[in-house]
């Protein structure tokens, strides 16, 4: 009786066991393969490129420059300004950032002229402190396929890099003492003490979903 309790016993474990086990390997094969799709766009910093694994010399250099406040399961370094998100059970890049809390308006040029040459024209800007370069499959969108996908969700961005500034990137045109526009260099004599928080980051929302179903 004791030996067919236990028995039965094991059998009910196997049976609840085996598919979350399944569904813990099919969920990190679909991380993997959306990875890899990711990691083919070529987004990143540096060396970094979102969806890769990190090489043995990048894992053994972010050993050595840990930054705190990881999210469970990750590991985060940092290297220059980047700050690098890493998965800690397969040491894929979940994320890549960089933040300027107290950014000059020249150096929010700066940044966004770096990102424009790395990612080309952006898709598109929101309230004039967002700029967000969308990319599927096939590369970078266009702004009428980000709204499309944004309003009917047929179409499933896959990356995105984003740009957030708490000031306006654009500031209002000030007339001269002329009274034409001002230029550049006019513009940034307006505000010179004026400081921003600037922020970019390079993600995958369908990426960062399953990593988070994994990691629940």
């Amino acid at each position: 009786m004791m030996n067919r309790k236990i028995f039965l016993l094991a059998v009910v474990t196997f049976l609840f066991l085996q598919p979350l086990a399944l569904m813990g390997a099919s969920g990190r094969e679909a991380l993997q393969t959306t990875a890899r799709q990711v990691a083919a766009l070529g987004l990143g910093f540096g060396d970094y490129v979102l969806g890769e694994v990190l090489t043995a010399d990048q894992k053994a250099f972010a050993q050595k420059n840990r930054v705190e406040d990881a999210l469970q399961g990750t590991y985060k370094f940092g290297d220059g300004d980047i700050v690098v998100v890493v998965s800690d059970k397969d040491d894929i890049i979940l994320a890549l950032y960089k933040d300027n809390p107290a950014a000059t308006r020249a150096q929010m040029k700066e940044m966004v002229g770096e990102l424009m040459m790395r990612f080309s024209e952006p898709t598109t800007m929101a309230h004039d402190t967002i700029i967000y370069w969308a990319y599927n499959q096939n590369g970078k969108i266009s702004e009428d396929e980000y709204d499309f996908s944004k309003q009917s969700g047929e179409t499933e961005m896959i990356a995105t890099v984003k740009l957030q500034s708490s000031m306006p990137i654009t500031p209002d045109e000030q007339p001269t003492d002329s009274g034409g526009d001002k230029t550049g260099a006019e513009k940034d004599a307006v505000f010179p003490g004026e400081k921003a928080g600037i922020y970019v980051i390079i993600s995958s929302n369908p990426m960062s979903r399953l990593f988070l179903a994994l990691n629940k």
